[in-house]
């Protein structure tokens, strides 16, 4: 089985500090060059991904960024990106637009307080900013909230949130104590009583205007979750993890690292399938599945 969908955790910069970061402090080392990005880029391509997904970090603060999407586009792949959109003006949203990019906008919860508490100062204001400029220009995006001890009553406004700013979709992500979060979950974890509140108050609302709603990194919550507007994302085996320093991740919020892409990306999802098949020998998949 080759990849579908291939995440590139492509630089571990980033100009917020947000309490709940999984990826600060994780990866060390040179990320890939541009040339080595444009390479890997290509070997996807050539291994018949469909889907280039960008993040980090803050995947704008590259200056690269647009001409590995543009190459990815160009070869064929769906990019999308995820992005706290700070940086996105008039000249990035057209760039954005010319490749039918999607953007993945993360915005703690629909209230300035509770969102610039955990993302820093003014990063409510110009993450709207940004969402506002994605919007004029007709660029597809969705809104991300990680569900947090701060943030779980906010289920069903978040839906309302994302309905209104024209977001084609609301999704979730349960906290994952990795990163920067590790140290902060003691305060920030959310109870699975409050995950389940916030999920239940989503689906309300999703009924309730017809609106679309995806959680990621919780497979788990499927035996929660009964709306079919809501998606809960399994843990596919179709998938392509990938660092800042090209390493093949297990999972990207896990730091297996498997083998990396400089010494050839289908070399590097051989290795991957075959930890992969070593890690489950033994082990009742079945029970892994929602």
């Amino acid at each position: 089985m080759m990849p579908v969908l291939a995440i590139w955790l492509s630089t571990s910069k980033c100009d917020l500090s947000c309490r709940h970061c999984y990826v600060a402090g994780r990866f060390r080392g040179p990320e890939l060059t541009t040339e080595e990005a444009l390479k890997m880029v290509a070997e996807l391509a050539d291994m018949g991904v469909r889907h280039f997904s960008m993040t980090g970090g803050e995947p704008f603060l590259r200056p690269d960024v647009m001409e590995l999407a543009r190459e990815a586009y160009e070869l064929g792949m769906h990019v999308s990106f995820t992005t706290n959109a700070i940086h996105i003006g008039d000249e990035l949203a057209r760039a954005l637009r010319s490749i039918d990019a999607y953007i993945m906008v993360g915005l703690d919860g629909p209230d300035k307080e509770v969102c610039d508490a955990i993302r820093g100062p003014g990063a409510w204001k110009r993450a709207l900013k940004g969402i506002t400029v994605l919007r004029s220009y007709g660029v597809s995006f969705a809104v991300v909230m990680t569900v947090s001890s701060l943030t779980y009553l906010s289920g069903r406004k978040h839906i309302l949130f994302c309905e209104a700013v024209g977001a084609e979709e609301a999704i979730f992500l349960p906290l994952i104590p990795a990163g920067r979060a590790a140290r902060a979950a003691g305060e920030l974890m959310p109870t699975p009583a409050q995950v389940v509140k916030c999920l239940s108050d989503a689906e309300e609302a999703v009924e309730e205007i017809g609106f679309w709603a995806r959680v990621w990194c919780a497979p788990f919550l499927a035996r929660v979750v009964k709306s079919d507007r809501i998606y809960v994302l399994p843990c596919s085996d179709d998938v392509m993890d990938i660092s800042p320093q090209g390493d093949v991740l297990f999972c990207d919020t896990l730091d297996f690292r498997v083998a990396n892409v400089r010494g050839g990306v289908r070399k590097a999802w051989e290795a991957y399938e075959a930890f992969r098949e070593a890690f489950l020998a033994g082990r009742d998949v079945g029970r892994m599945r929602p």
